[in-house]
């Protein structure tokens, strides 16, 4: 063989190998031009009234990075999918995004029993992909940590103690809970019984709703049977304004306390003026807030974008799409999953204006910020 054949036939070697390192060793999602992610939810079913607020406040996040030419030049691509609030479904569309979209991480996906369900399936990719920012509080996805799986919001915990810190300190005793049939629900009411033992005190009352509130009645009947001082909602979408309208046609007057997935102006229009009064958990700041930065850079951007339909639920969308493109940029040009983790992990302290977020090693819950507002006339939150 001659040198001139030589030298062809060892670079094409060369060739060979470095495509079959680059086709080891590339990342699922990244590309020279983008980043895909990927989210399931509910945009259909119980939980459709949330989705739009959801979906609209990463977008516009996404949106405004990728007009300042992306994350090193690479533009972000949401992928979103339909799963009803159906946990079955909620596998088959996270192995779609997985498997056919090959999407780099997974973002805001809802339901207790939904991100439990796909967990198995996600740990099964080499390297782990990334499930950042889902709507669910519960413990049994803080505890223990799991390396990918990575938490803005605050738990369940932290909002049902919030509430019952509240309630007993203005002297009710006599608290019932009305709490959905699934995950969500039975780990809602857990965390209410724990902040009432902790205060030596006993729940008073409490009655189940199915997703579909298609047993509402008959726990309207068991909770006014009662007659709790106030009752705590463990509950999302169309239960919570089934049971409050079912329930003021029985009696007015009751006290109602929810958690903060029930926060979006869809839910305040479908409550109407059963809604005044209703006093809910907000795990991120005031939304309408004149002084915290980024609630006013949120309201600013959905303005920009043509949207007046501002909620906590797409403030906090909102920031966990920031959240998220700032791991990005510390994971660096050359973005695996592996550096992804590594860049939140070393995220011990950011500040997004008047909100804060930290991850560690030790602990992927991001925040625990908690506080009380109310909605009053003219279907608007006050603090």
């Amino acid at each position: 063989m001659d040198l001139w054949c030589r030298r062809f036939f060892l670079g094409f070697l060369g060739l060979v190998a470095a495509l079959a390192w680059a086709g080891v060793h590339a990342e699922n999602g990244v590309s020279d031009k983008e980043i895909v992610l990927g989210q399931s939810l509910g945009l259909t079913g119980p939980l459709a009234q949330l989705a739009p607020d959801i979906v609209n406040g990463a977008n516009v996040y996404f949106d405004s990075v990728n007009a300042k030419g992306g994350i090193f030049g690479r533009r972000i691509r949401l992928v979103t999918l339909d799963d009803g609030y159906q946990p079955a479904n909620t596998l088959k569309t996270a192995r779609q995004l997985v498997e056919d979209e090959r999407v780099f991480a997974l973002l805001n996906l809802t339901g207790t029993d939904n991100v439990v369900g796909i967990l198995p399936m996600l740990a099964k990719e080499k390297p782990p992909v990334p499930l950042f920012a889902p709507f669910t509080g519960a413990d049994v996805l803080r505890v223990p940590v799991t390396g990918h799986v990575f938490h803005v919001r605050a738990s369940y915990a932290d909002e049902t103690e919030k509430l019952v810190q509240h309630l007993t300190t203005v002297g009710v005793q006599r608290i019932g809970v009305l709490w959905i049939n699934n995950g969500f629900g039975k780990e809602g009411l857990a965390g209410v019984e724990k902040a009432m033992h902790k205060r030596g005190l006993k729940l008073y009352a409490n009655a189940p709703v199915q997703p579909d509130a298609s047993d509402v009645d008959k726990a309207v009947a068991a909770l006014h049977d009662t007659r709790p001082e106030v009752i705590i909602m463990i509950t999302t979408g169309v239960p919570t304004v089934s049971f409050i309208k079912a329930y003021n046609k029985a009696r007015k007057g009751m006290r109602f306390y929810a958690l903060s997935v029930m926060g979006t102006q869809a839910t305040l229009r479908a409550l109407g003026p059963d809604g005044i009064g209703v006093v809910v958990t907000s795990v991120v700041p005031f939304p309408w807030s004149q002084s915290n930065p980024v609630a006013n850079e949120y309201r600013s951007a959905m303005k920009n974008a043509g949207y007046d339909n501002l909620s906590f639920l797409g403030f906090e969308s909102y920031i966990n799409a920031k959240v998220l493109v700032e791991g990005l940029r510390g994971a660096g040009k050359d973005l695996t999953r592996p550096k992804f983790v590594n860049a939140l992990e070393q995220m011990r302290q950011l500040n997004l204006g008047g909100f804060q977020v930290g991850f560690s090693k030790e602990s992927h819950q991001g925040s625990r910020f908690v506080e009380l507002t109310i909605i009053g006339p003219g279907e608007k939150f006050t603090k």
